[in-house]
């Protein structure tokens, strides 16, 4: 694991943790907008970079994250925040922080898969993400852009709005990348075999689960909502699986803002 950051060491910490197949340079675009207020800590998790790694859990993430923050003298965090599979990741760190005395003021979890899928529909998700992540072995964004709109599960995920996804894609392939076998298939135990740790209910209310309304991921708020009946739940209207973060990083910024200083 890597750590990238943005802003003065002196002002309030956030934690922004990304997705899938991205990198901490994926979180840059609206986190240079949180900068001007907040010193903002962007990690890419195991397996996701170049630096050898692979990824395991999302609790051996979270040991790694808190011990970045303890080496730091971090105790605080004004937001934790997490998109699609660094929700989940997001949402391990925030147990360990809480068992270790470090205070978050507000958790913004944004399009997080939290489904717990029985062993065959994992094996299924396994043999999805092992052609997903073959995508990004060329290096060429291009390539990657019109491969990812031929792959069945990405136009499961994007629906009608697959175009929005472009600048990101380009992103995540603008260096060659490989994902191990075995990165993939604790990526699918991170997505698809999530288990949701007990939080007091002081600790749920500072927790906002964020959702568009049309993605896949949105089936999951069911069971959160029995687990974590005091959180906070929103939703959007016109965006894909964390689209608003891709097409309007400016106001994604803003919204993140507001969860810190206001609530939701």
């Amino acid at each position: 694991m890597t750590f990238e950051t943005l802003g003065e060491r002196t002002a309030p910490a956030v934690l922004l943790i990304h997705g899938m197949l991205c990198t901490a340079e994926d979180c840059k675009p609206f986190g240079r907008y949180l900068a001007d207020e907040y010193f903002v800590i962007m990690p890419t998790l195991d397996g996701h970079g170049d630096d050898g790694t692979d990824l395991l859990t999302a609790e051996d993430e979270a040991e790694k994250i808190y011990a970045y923050l303890a080496e730091n003298d971090i105790d605080r965090l004004a937001l934790l925040q997490g998109s699609s599979m660094g929700a989940e990741v997001a949402l391990a760190v925030y147990d360990l922080l809480n068992a270790n005395g470090v205070h978050v003021n507000r958790c913004f979890f944004d399009g997080g898969p939290f489904f717990d899928f029985d062993p065959v529909r994992r094996q299924m998700m396994y043999k999805v993400f092992s052609k997903l992540v073959k995508i990004f072995e060329s290096g060429d964004p291009d390539e990657a852009v019109s491969k990812m709109k031929e792959n069945r599960f990405f136009r499961f995920v994007a629906g009608s709005k697959a175009k929005q996804y472009e600048p990101l894609i380009k992103s995540m392939a603008k260096n060659k990348r490989s994902f191990s076998d075995k990165t993939v298939k604790n990526m699918v135990k991170i997505c698809y075999g999530c288990k949701l740790p007990y939080f007091t209910e002081g600790e749920q209310r500072r927790m906002i689960f964020f959702h568009s309304k049309e993605e896949p991921a949105v089936k999951s708020r069911g069971r959160l909502v029995r687990a974590y009946r005091t959180a906070v739940y929103r939703g959007i209207d016109g965006y894909p699986h964390c689209g608003l973060q891709i097409q309007k990083p400016q106001a994604y910024a803003k919204l993140l803002k507001k969860a810190v200083k206001e609530g939701l």
